[in-house]
């Protein structure tokens, strides 16, 4: 077999990036924004399915000889609308030097261009944020992300302040798409004036007949947790991989500024600190490889590891659950 692999990579590959296309493809909140085949099989054939799946998706990488990657999300800005305490993606804590302003349609489109040289295809392909709909050019994305055969599912990340314009709903209405909205109508202290139009927007969605996710259908709710601390310091492998495996940043594989990135608050380490050289070496560099062999082989290793190594900077010590969604934060608080 010459994949560029030796041996220890090749039963990396097969022990890590191919097992977790399998609990990807069963994961609750991926599979919600679309109809899982593979998930409904397992319900009737429990004892077999998942052998088989792997024996598949082994079989097509050895004829294909490209990756799978099994969820990608692209941020298009890192600007919000809210100023959520305890945000999971660090968004309030960036600065106005850090944040990613709104990225222009043909950054994405060579973006995608170029990743989807390397790879066999995308499972589920996100447009996240801070609140994706800020960028004028999302519809534009959408339509492109649903033009590409190899991407099989895409799905949009919404707080619902912002209604859909009349462009972004035609592009939700792909057959493709799926909208996971949250509710946070009981949040009334927003800057700027900013209220939360769950309900409208999804009445909006249902009326087009748009897929939609409702994670949050009960407003007020108390499922959110403190953030864990950033900061850096080599922790404990079998620590790092207790946390790794619990952790949500399992499942949301980001795309940040032409970076590939292990989870969303890998996306404010990057921009917001200095990353040390070891850690640095995980990171998949899209824009910048020199050609789709070479970010194939970078992107079979990142899929590969037993965990990331942005993990180090990662401490889940004293983090308190259950307290309230979207709990808003004071402008003096922020650094924007």
């Amino acid at each position: 077999m010459k994949f560029n692999m030796d041996k220890t990579l090749w039963n990396d590959f097969r022990k890590n990036a191919l097992v977790h296309l399998w609990e990807c493809e069963n994961n609750n909140w991926i599979s919600a924004l679309y109809n899982s085949k593979i998930k409904k099989l397992a319900k009737y054939f429990p004892k077999y399915t998942k052998k088989l799946y792997l024996k598949y998706v082994l079989l097509r990488f050895k004829i294909i000889k490209r990756p799978i990657i099994p969820i990608l999300e692209y941020v298009v800005t890192t600007r919000c609308t809210m100023n959520c305490k305890n945000c999971n993606t660090f968004i309030p804590y960036f600065s106005s030097k850090t944040h990613i302003e709104n990225v222009s349609f043909d950054t994405f489109k060579d973006d995608i261009d170029k990743l989807l040289k390397s790879l066999d295809f995308i499972n589920m392909f996100g447009f996240v944020g801070g609140e994706p709909l800020l960028n004028p050019n999302l519809y534009k994305m959408i339509e492109y992300a649903c033009q590409q055969k190899q991407i099989k599912h895409v799905f949009v990340a919404t707080n619902c302040t912002i209604i859909p314009n009349d462009k972004l709903i035609k592009a939700l209405k792909h057959k493709k798409v799926g909208v996971q909205i949250s509710n946070y109508s009981h949040v009334k202290n927003i800057k700027n004036g900013v209220q939360v139009k769950h309900y409208k927007v999804k009445d909006l969605l249902e009326k087009n007949k748009i897929k939609i996710s409702d994670p949050h259908k009960k407003t007020n709710s108390n499922s959110w947790q403190t953030m864990p601390k950033i900061y850096p310091d080599m922790q404990n492998r079998n620590e790092i991989i207790k946390n790794y495996d619990t952790c949500f940043g399992r499942f949301c594989y980001m795309f940040s500024d032409g970076l590939i990135l292990q989870c969303c608050v890998c996306v404010y380490m990057t921009r917001n600190l200095k990353i040390d050289d070891f850690v640095k070496s995980e990171i998949v560099d899209v824009r910048n490889s020199d050609n789709s062999d070479e970010l194939k082989n970078s992107i079979i290793n990142f899929l590969s590891k037993r965990y990331s190594k942005f993990c180090n900077y990662c401490h889940f010590v004293d983090m308190k659950y259950g307290l309230p969604c979207a709990q808003q934060l004071e402008e003096i608080e922020c650094k924007n």
